[in-house]
C-alpha cells in the first residue's frame, strides 16, 4: 500500500471513528437497560458481545454505502487514484471493525468478570460459553462481509444506475445468506423463507477459510467496480 492509500485509511477510520463514538455508547446502554429491566430468560442470555454484533451489522452496512458514493467521489476529485482510495476504504474498514469488535469484547469480558447478578445467565455467544477468541473473530468476518456488500451495492447504484443496484442486492443477498449457512448467528436471514433445508453447520476451520475466501472474491469485485467507475460531477 502506497502512502496515499495509508492516508486515506487514518482520514476515513477517524472520521468514522466520530460516528462510532456516538453509536456504541447507545447500544450499550440499550443493552444494560433492556437486561436490567427486561426479565426475559432470551434476553437475558444475550452477551453485549452478541447484541452489539448484531447491531453492527447494520451499521457496516451504511458505512460501506456511504463509502462507495461519498467518500469516493470526494477523494477522487482530490486527485487520489481509485486504487488509492480501495486500499484506505478496506483498511479503515478493517480498523474500524476491530475497534468495534475488540472493545466490546474488552467490555463484555469486564461484565462476566465482575460476576453481576442480573448478568450471569449471559451466553457469550452461539459458539461456545468461552469461546472469546473463535466469537470474536467469527463477528469480526461477519461484520466485514456486511460492509463489503454495502459498499457493492452502494457502487452498484452510483456506476450502473437502478437495475445495476438491483442485482448488487441480489448478490449482496446471496452473498449474507452464504454466511448465515456458515455460522448459523442471528442475523436477518433473508432467504429463509424462500427455501426450506437444511445444511450441516461445518466445522470452525472450514467456515474460518470460507468466509476469508468469500470476502476476498467480494473485495476483488468492489474493486474491479471502483477501477470503472466515473465520477459524477454535481
Amino acid at each position: 500500500m502506497n502512502a496515499m492509500g495509508k492516508k486515506v485509511a487514518t482520514d476515513l477510520y477517524l472520521g468514522q471513528m466520530k460516528w462510532v463514538a456516538w453509536y456504541l455508547p447507545i447500544v450499550y446502554v440499550a443493552y444494560f437497560a433492556i437486561v436490567w429491566f427486561l426479565d426475559e430468560p432470551d434476553i437475558r442470555s444475550i452477551s453485549l458481545l452478541t447484541f452489539t454484533f448484531q447491531t453492527t451489522t447494520i451499521f457496516m452496512l451504511v458505512c460501506g454505502i456511504i463509502s462507495s458514493s461519498a467518500f469516493l467521489t470526494t477523494y477522487v476529485k482530490y486527485g487520489v487514484t481509485r486504487k488509492s482510495y480501495f486500499q484506505g476504504a478496506l483498511l479503515s474498514a478493517i480498523g474500524l471493525a476491530i475497534t468495534v469488535i475488540g472493545l466490546t469484547t474488552i467490555l463484555t469480558w469486564i461484565v462476566h468478570v465482575l460476576n453481576i447478578n442480573v448478568f450471569k445467565e449471559v451466553v457469550l455467544s452461539s459458539l461456545g460459553v468461552n469461546s472469546w477468541l473463535l466469537t470474536s473473530v467469527s463477528y469480526f468476518f461477519v461484520v466485514m462481509i456486511y460492509f463489503l456488500v454495502g459498499w457493492l451495492i452502494g457502487l452498484g447504484f452510483y456506476r450502473y444506475g437502478g437495475v445495476g443496484g438491483f442485482v448488487t442486492i441480489i448478490v449482496a443477498v446471496v452473498v449474507v445468506s452464504l454466511y448465515d449457512l456458515l455460522w448459523l448467528f442471528d442475523t436477518p436471514k433473508p432467504l429463509k423463507g424462500l427455501f426450506n433445508f437444511d445444511i450441516p453447520v461445518p466445522n470452525v476451520v472450514v467456515a474460518l477459510i470460507a468466509s476469508f475466501a468469500i470476502a476476498t472474491i467480494t473485495a476483488i469485485a468492489v474493486y474491479k467496480i471502483v477501477k470503472e467507475t466515473p465520477i459524477k460531477i454535481a
